[in-house]
């Protein structure tokens, strides 16, 4: 007798089949996916892992200065490899004959990277900047940044960061589960970045640092024909190379660290920098602009004259002359040389009402106050040069001619940068053409550019008279008295008195702030002046005995560091000690040589010295003029026995 059919065996069977074959489908498919769709894919994530890649920095261009010497160089810094076949080895510093040494038995075993050393690391600090690491900040703003890469942080290490970083290279390693290098598969060289020239003098640079002592301030120094920079002196500073470089010693590195950050603690604000960033009245140093502003409209002539009766009283106010002020003197009439000589309030009071706000604000800014200048350098000021509309718009009040009377001497809500008034006295110096200042020559946008401002011969002559008897006894700037009794010669025009030595200047001692219980506000001081580096002065750089330059070449190995990468360069430039252990002597004898050919004729400086705790009370003549004269003398080759005032 026949079974019955089992159909629930048989829907097992079915069912255990088709799962069998649903699951050896989805295999098929999985296996389809990871070899044919998505092959490559996975090729290339167990390559990924297979092969790691490191990058290499580039050699960071370079900086010159205008005696083609470096501002900054390439410092390698070397590591010992506890295990050279390892991509994450332990590593020591080690110095540079310590990496000869190790190099010389198994090269594979020291690694570098590439720091940067400023060889006048804080006289040229806020032009230069620093660099440092990438950080999560800087990949917000650019997140094409190379990882490993320093890049700069401020001055034109900031400013031209793309131009002169280069090109990382790479080396790509063969590796096995354990982060152990097999073999090298392929080196990618990486291009080093353009260097720069520039205008700057260090030498100068060091000198007005120096000269500046524990004063906070800033020194302009430009060339008068051209506008290009020779030094911008910021004080007080920081230290570029600290911020840069990194110490071998790790207690060292430690206190550099500690350093760092007392750096940026620092109430002082060491990081900004006065020359371009900082916004302050120019005080009596506005004359100069208020006096060729009256000239050129016609309401001033060189025998136009006031009586300086001490004050000047409009309605219930009265505006008073410093003499009168200080001293309780009065000039009694005084035309328009004698009141630049003696910086005479009462005239300027009297000039700027007949030229007017609106007038004498067009012609300011004409001369480039209330201008950005355009220096290659973050975070520069415009400034303010204020007119009625301004006050109403702005402010919400009235224009009054005592606002007039403020502005005609740098004062009331009038503001500029040292840079700004540097090149507003270059204008002068240059007889009425305007120049942009610059600091670097390779680039088409810094093209240097100057207008002629119109401005006629003979007012410009009747301001510099002014400003050479400003320098001379009778005037304000008396540490210049002595220079000018000797180099000028009044048989001469104004312009060619300069050219034969004689000094044109203009003092300044601006307030601001709030009045004291006395009265009295804080004063900034202020000191400018042009003149010429005269065929005397050459003769005497050429008596001086040559000296070998400041830098040095050192040999920095073989070039074979690292397994399959070349060092980026065999040589490097450094100090022969540090900058600030050069005497003025031993700068000057260096300095003389290379300013004997190519270097500026005519020289325009500005000092401007803040106001502090120690003196709140800074007065252009008595704290800003000394600053000028010990630059001045050391370009003379008279060695000032001290640099500070």
């Amino acid at each position: 007798m026949r079974k019955p059919y089992n159909h629930t065996y048989t829907r097992q069977i079915a069912f255990v089949i088709v799962v069998v074959g649903t699951i050896f489908a989805l295999l098929f498919l999985r296996l389809l996916d990871l070899q044919v769709v998505r092959g490559a894919f996975f090729r290339a994530k167990a390559d990924g892992n297979r092969f790691y890649t490191r990058y290499v920095p580039a050699e960071r261009g370079v900086f010159f200065d205008r005696f083609g010497e470096p501002l900054v160089v390439n410092v390698p810094k070397y590591y010992l490899l506890e295990d050279r076949d390892s991509l994450y080895s332990p590593r020591k510093a080690i110095s540079h004959q310590e990496a000869l040494e190790e190099m010389s038995r198994n090269s594979d075993t020291v690694d570098f990277e590439i720091e940067r050393h400023y060889l006048f690391p804080e006289s040229t600090s806020h032009i230069m900047g620093y660099v440092g690491s990438v950080t999560a900040e800087d990949l917000a703003k650019n997140s094409s940044l190379p990882r490993n890469a320093q890049i700069g942080k401020m001055g034109l290490e900031n400013v031209f960061d793309e131009v002169i970083r280069g090109t990382s290279g790479s080396v790509t390693y063969e590796i096995n589960a354990l982060g152990k290098k097999q073999r090298t598969v392929v080196t990618q060289p990486g291009s080093p970045g353009e260097s720069i020239e520039t205008s700057l003098d260090p030498y100068l640079s060091e000198v007005a640092f120096r000269a500046l002592g524990d004063q906070r301030g800033a020194v302009v120094i430009l060339d008068a024909d051209t506008g290009r920079v020779l030094s911008l002196v910021s004080a007080p500073t920081f230290n570029s190379s600290v911020m840069s470089r990194t110490a071998i010693d790790i207690s060292l590195e430690r206190a550099r660290r500690k350093q760092v950050q007392e750096y940026f603690s620092n109430p002082l604000q060491l990081f900004f920098n006065r020359t371009t960033a900082g916004a302050y009245p120019p005080g009596s140093v506005f004359k100069l602009i208020t006096a060729l502003s009256g000239l050129e409209k016609g309401v001033l002539t060189k025998d136009t004259t006031v009586i300086d009766e001490g004050t000047l009283d409009l309605g219930e106010y009265s505006y008073a002359n410093w003499y009168f002020t200080q001293y309780g003197r009065v000039e009694g009439e005084i035309n328009l040389v004698r009141s630049i000589a003696r910086s005479n309030d009462i005239f300027f009071y009297k000039a700027a009402e007949a030229i007017g706000p609106t007038q004498l604000a067009e012609d300011a800014h004409l001369f480039g106050l209330g201008e950005k200048t355009g220096i290659e350098l973050p975070g520069e000021v415009t400034g303010l040069v204020p007119t009625p509309e301004w006050k109403e718009q702005v402010v919400g009040e009235k224009w009054y001619t005592g606002n007039t009377f403020h502005m005609g001497i740098g004062q009331g809500d009038v503001l500029v940068s040292p840079i700004q008034l540097a090149a507003a006295i270059q204008t002068i110096a240059k007889r009425g053409a305007h120049c942009l200042p610059r600091i670097t020559s390779s680039t088409a946008q810094n093209t240097q550019r100057c207008a002629e401002l119109g401005i006629q011969e003979d007012h410009l002559q009747i301001v510099v008279e002014g400003m050479l008897d400003a320098c001379s006894e009778g005037g304000t700037a008396y540490p210049f008295f002595a220079h000018n009794k000797e180099a000028r010669k009044p048989e001469l025009d104004p312009y060619a008195q300069v050219k034969s030595g004689g000094v044109a200047c203009k003092t300044g001692t601006s307030e601001f702030g709030g009045v004291d219980e006395e009265g009295y506000r804080n004063t900034h001081a202020w000191f400018s002046l042009f003149f010429s580096l005269n065929p005397e002065m050459k003769a005497r750089a050429e008596a001086v005995e040559s000296k070998d330059t400041i830098v040095e070449a050192v040999a920095t190995g073989s070039g074979e560091l690292v397994s399959d990468v070349q060092q980026p360069f065999d040589t490097t430039l450094t100090l022969k000690k540090s900058a600030e252990e050069y005497s003025l002597e031993e700068l000057y004898q260096l300095w003389s040589q290379k300013m004997l050919t190519g270097y500026p004729k005519n020289i325009v400086m500005v000092v401007l010295i803040e106001s502090d705790e120690a003196n709140q009370f800074k007065e252009g003549s008595r704290d800003a003029a000394p600053v000028a004269k010990s630059v001045f003398d050391w370009m003379l080759g008279e060695i000032p026995t001290t640099v500070t005032p």
